[in-house]
């Protein structure tokens, strides 16, 4: 018998990263979902320094732009960003700030200031809380001071009525 297992990715979320792979999303809402991509990820026999802490809190603002994810082909553990699909080392490594970092990145802003008004609508509604888009903002997004606008006027026209 082999020691390699074929296991059913198929109900697994895949993008496309920056460079053409095919990445694995692990799924945080879903456990079902969580225990597939786990035990492929276990059946890739990926060595890492570190346990990747797959379930740990996530408090750095940037967390909001990034997804947990397993490249297919090698089952290298990373991140990534919801904004450009650019891939990035699992934080369980090394650490959050180059989370951060990419996220000044000027490949990322492009990217960002690319996004059409109902991407940039998406991105905001329910993945990105106040804090990241604080970040956005400083970034001098265009797109998204927009929706930060809007947000604003209709936050006012609910709550503050006149």
């Amino acid at each position: 018998m082999s020691n390699t297992q074929s296991f059913n990715t198929s109900l697994l979320e895949v993008m496309i990263s920056s460079n053409n792979e095919r990445v694995f999303i692990r799924d945080l809402s879903d456990l079902t979902l969580q225990i597939i991509f786990d035990t492929w990820w276990a059946s890739m026999n990926v060595g890492s320094k570190r346990p990747i802490a797959w379930n740990n809190s996530r408090h750095a603002p940037s967390w909001r732009f990034y997804l947990h994810c397993g490249i297919e082909v090698t089952g290298s553990p990373g991140i990534i960003c919801i904004v450009c699909h650019q891939v990035l080392r699992h934080p369980s490594e090394h650490g959050t700030s180059s989370m951060g970092k990419h996220l000044l990145a000027k490949a990322h802003i492009a990217k960002l200031n690319e996004l059409t008004e109902s991407e940039v609508t998406k991105l905001t509604s329910l993945m990105v809380d106040e804090t990241a888009l604080a970040i956005l903002k400083r970034q001098g997004s265009r797109g998204i001071t927009i929706v930060s606008l809007q947000r604003k006027i209709m936050f006012d026209i609910q709550f503050n009525p006149y």
